[in-house]
């Protein structure tokens, strides 16, 4: 007669892996937000003020949870990261950028064109896209490094390559996104013996309220190319720009 046998407690546990994502109320945080959850991942989505897609999916999805972040305000990274002191995270995406005022689909080509500058607002754009991974970084290692996967990715841009830039102009957006990928290379290094993973990763130009209309890619395209080098990261990984298709981008 069959027995049937049941399984160890340790083989039933279903590990769910968790991801930060910060900016995740539209553009390709809301992707990235969507994409997560339909694979079963739990996500945490920060926002500086949730808008009508971001909450319905959560109303959709016990596995999401809001949080309310400007990632200018470390005051408020530090808040969070004491109420998430004892939850692993296997990703901390640092996703939230900000181009500068106006926006690059409205303008903001010619104004951060030579002799445009706006210093005040270079130093709004350093503070989102600079600062802003580094001090989530340092406010979140300890649940990062708690984790399976142990990763923090950090979204950049071919605009911050020093050896793509032919055409000139933009100063505030791609100098901020060469400090970015400086600040993610050495955090690569100085993270490597705690086990995490620590990248800058380029999603494209893609159609989102930041990228315009005529951008190249549609943002379910950049984001799952992304994901794609969030899943492969590994040691080798450390110290390059990598291209949501993969490809290492020169600094």
């Amino acid at each position: 007669v069959y027995k049937r046998q049941s399984l160890p407690a340790k083989f039933m546990e279903i590990t769910v892996s968790t991801i930060l994502i910060t900016g995740a109320n539209r553009g390709l945080g809301l992707e990235f937000t969507r994409q997560y959850l339909a694979d079963g991942w739990r996500v945490l989505a920060a926002s500086r003020q949730p808008g009508d897609e971001l909450s319905s999916l959560a109303a959709q999805h016990d596995s999401l949870s809001l949080h309310a972040l400007d990632v200018s305000d470390h005051a408020q990274i530090d808040g969070l990261a004491a109420e998430l002191r004892n939850q692993p995270l296997d990703v901390l995406l640092n996703n939230a950028g900000f181009f500068g005022t106006p926006g690059f689909a409205d303008g903001g080509v010619e104004a951060q064109s030579f002799g445009n500058s706006d210093f005040d607002d270079w130093a709004r754009v350093y503070r989102v896209n600079v600062m802003g991974p580094m001090k989530m970084a340092e406010a979140f290692v300890e649940q990062v490094a708690a984790s399976e996967q142990r990763k923090i990715v950090t979204l950049t841009s071919m605009l911050g390559s020093m050896g793509l830039n032919n055409i000139g102009g933009l100063y505030a957006y791609r100098s901020s996104k060469a400090a970015v990928n400086a600040v993610m290379h050495s955090m690569g290094i100085d993270l490597r013996k705690r086990g995490i993973l620590a990248a800058a990763v380029h999603p494209g130009w893609a159609r989102t309220g930041m990228g315009g209309p005529q951008a190249e890619l549609d943002s379910e395209t950049a984001v799952r190319g992304v994901r794609q080098v969030i899943a492969n990261l590994n040691e080798d990984s450390l110290g390059h720009v990598t291209a949501y298709s993969g490809e290492a981008l020169p600094y």
